[in-house]
């Protein structure tokens, strides 16, 4: 499942790039210089994205990490809207993988008794 999590972000932060490229070309060419500036910061917030669909691998870094996956996914839809929405769904689908990816412990319960 931790493999998921980071193929989500990674697919969902390629997206999120090519959304504020997209943004940011258009807000420079039009001469919107908000569009540009949220088109720009999605752009970065989606490098984001793919680092923390990695870091969610450590455990004590998990929760951070899946409940900043949801919240770049929330800002990056408002701020780019129907650009963003791909990676919206890629984003929002590994932040709810990381929160609920639980540490898989398989202990092995010894027997006191010698089988013999």
């Amino acid at each position: 499942m931790k493999t998921w999590i980071a193929v989500l972000s990674i697919l969902g932060g390629i997206c999120g790039i090519v959304s504020g490229f997209l943004v940011t070309a258009g807000g420079v060419v039009f001469g919107e210089e908000a569009m540009a500036n949220d088109g720009s910061s999605v752009f970065w917030l989606s490098f984001l994205a793919i680092a923390l669909g990695f870091l969610s691998w450590a455990p004590k870094l998990r929760v951070i990490s899946g409940i900043a996956l949801i919240i770049i996914s929330v800002t990056g839809f408002f701020l780019n809207g129907l650009f963003f929405t791909l990676a919206f769904i890629f984003l929002l689908i590994a932040g709810i993988l990381a929160l609920v990816n639980k540490k898989n412990v398989s202990q092995v319960q010894k027997n006191p008794e010698v089988q013999g």
